[in-house]
């Protein structure tokens, strides 16, 4: 188990890393002390679910990858992988304009749904 809260530790402080944001920007908009979000990063205490779906979206990194890691991205693909295909398939064939702007509104809808969804588990 120590290993595995370790482990999601050094992913937490790859992602920040990889997406260029200090540790004082990620404190701020989880809420937390920077010494709670350092404890995070170095294994000392292991996130709550709430802030790493926060992490999740700040650095852009699929929740799954946090807790398994690449394997974790292996079992979004297969899962999606037909359906991923298709989106990509279709989304070659279009300019690049037309890529810029549906991928624009579709982040923005997968936004809405994130929130729309985390307000009705809320609510329960």
């Amino acid at each position: 188990m120590a290993d595995r809260k370790q482990e999601m530790a050094v992913r937490i402080k790859e992602a920040r890393e990889w997406k260029g944001l200090t540790q004082v920007y990620m404190a701020q908009q989880l809420r937390v002390a920077r010494q709670t979000y350092l404890d995070l990063e170095t294994g000392k205490t292991e996130p709550k679910v709430r802030l790493l779906v926060e992490i999740s979206e700040l650095t852009e990194r699929p929740l799954t990858w946090f807790i398994y890691g690449d394997l974790g991205l292996d079992i979004i693909e297969s899962e999606y992988k037909e359906e991923i295909d298709k989106l990509v398939q279709c989304f070659g064939c279009l300019p690049h304009s037309a890529r810029q702007i549906i991928l624009q509104q579709s982040i923005q809808l997968a936004q809405y749904m994130v929130e729309y969804t985390r307000n009705i588990t809320h609510r329960r």
